[in-house]
């Protein structure tokens, strides 16, 4: 391409000159017919042999130009792909490459993205038993509850994962104001951020009971925690500062707003507002959040006796649920005035509870029907305020029915 461009343009040098000498010998004009013939002669003759001169001149710096740019362009390939021996020295120039030799793989950009996993190689079920890899969240099916999904008589889940990875869940007792929530020390994982696995959640609640008999007639450190207390609430009201009052104490450990609690009290409504069903057994989601806080409540602390649990405000509309499966236990209710709390709740980048509107609990959807209003229909602080006085009508009912908690 480079020598037909270099040619092309010294042709149309040479012939740019030769119309030019020929103009210039039109603008003589001899005043004799014998005059102008031997002009014109002697200008034709001057023409070709300049022409001559011109294309010779042209062709010879095309070729010393394409000579040039060939040895340039050789050089440069000769440097890009000089080959070494294994002693860093440089080999001849006519060495050649054995075809058989196989490419070098180069790293996928996509792997590149991602930090290396440091537990690459280990099994994944033994670092939950021994309480290395935590469980940090939930991811359902749309059987994964339903009647029929297990044998007759049976009260076991399928189609639960559960999300595990590797991160100091002790954060919160050493800062608890910097790490309030669960969410702030999962952050803080790079394990948890790139390399979470993914397992079957009732293989790894088998595997992990099975564990931990042996390691109580081996006097092993691992042991479950009794649940001592539940912290509820409207949000913005406060409730944070008393988890972290609690988590101050030696022998306590507060679990706050846990995604993996939240996944499990939702999630017969979850599958009802995601995959419209209403094939929810209520004795397997029972199941499902015991086993859910049964692994949280596992400790290699010998120091720690007591384990609060501080849920997401969304969770109160399921006080009676936790009720029945630890009656023992005791809870408390917090809450703020009416107008403070909806505007708290209401402002931007806090207004999580505009998303009840398609997702709304059970018991806010009964709410709703009784005041004869659609939820689509609704404003922002319309749902907001629905959803806030949801709450704490689940919590008055169950303190005044039962006699237990404190609001």
């Amino acid at each position: 391409h480079e020598r037909s461009t270099l040619s092309v343009c010294f042709g149309c040098f040479g012939w740019t000159r030769s119309r030019r000498y020929a103009k210039q010998s039109d603008d003589t004009k001899p005043t004799s017919f014998l005059t102008n013939m031997t002009a014109a002669r002697g200008t034709r003759s001057n023409l070709a042999v300049l022409s001559v001169i011109i294309a010779a001149a042209a062709g010879l710096l095309t070729a010393v130009i394409t000579i040039t740019v060939s040895e340039l362009s050789g050089d440069y390939q000769q440097r890009r792909f000089l080959q070494t021996n294994n002693d860093g020295a440089a080999l001849p120039t006519d060495y050649i490459e054995d075809e058989d030799e196989p490419p070098i793989e180069e790293e996928s950009l996509i792997a590149m993205q991602f930090a290396a996993n440091p537990y690459a190689g280990r099994d994944k079920i033994d670092m939950i038993k021994s309480g290395e890899a935590k469980l940090a969240s939930l991811r359902l099916s749309p059987d994964s509850l339903s009647e029929g999904s297990s044998p007759q008589g049976s009260n076991s889940y399928t189609g639960v994962y559960g999300i595990f990875c590797v991160f100091d869940d002790q954060l919160n007792k050493k800062h608890p104001a910097v790490y309030p929530t669960f969410d702030h020390m999962v952050q803080t994982s790079n394990h948890c951020i790139e390399n979470r696995y993914t397992l079957p959640l009732d293989e790894v609640v088998e595997a992990v009971i099975s564990h931990d008999k042996k390691s109580i007639r081996n006097n092993e450190r691992l042991k479950k925690l009794p649940l001592s207390g539940m912290l509820f609430h409207q949000g913005f009201s406060g409730a944070g500062l008393i988890a972290n009052a609690l988590t101050t104490f030696d022998d306590t450990v507060v679990i706050s707003e846990h995604s993996a609690i939240r996944d499990a009290l939702n999630a017969c409504d979850y599958l009802h507002n995601r995959f419209n069903s209403n094939d929810c057994s209520s004795l397997k989601h029972q199941k499902l959040i015991e086993d859910v806080i049964s692994l949280l409540s596992r400790s290699s602390n010998s120091s720690i006796e007591h384990m609060f649990l501080k849920l997401d405000s969304a969770s109160s509309a399921y006080i009676p649920l936790l009720r029945a499966i630890y009656p023992d236990s005791k809870w408390t209710f917090d809450y703020r005035k009416a107008e403070h709390v909806l505007a708290k709740s209401t402002e931007p980048k806090r207004n999580t509870c505009v998303l009840k509107k398609r997702q709304p609990s059970s018991v806010m959807a009964s709410q709703a029907l009784e005041h004869n209003v659609v939820l689509e229909e609704l404003s922002t602080h319309e749902v907001c305020a629905l959803h806030l006085s949801t709450l704490i009508d689940v919590a008055s009912r169950e303190h005044e029915s039962t006699g237990t908690g404190m609001l």
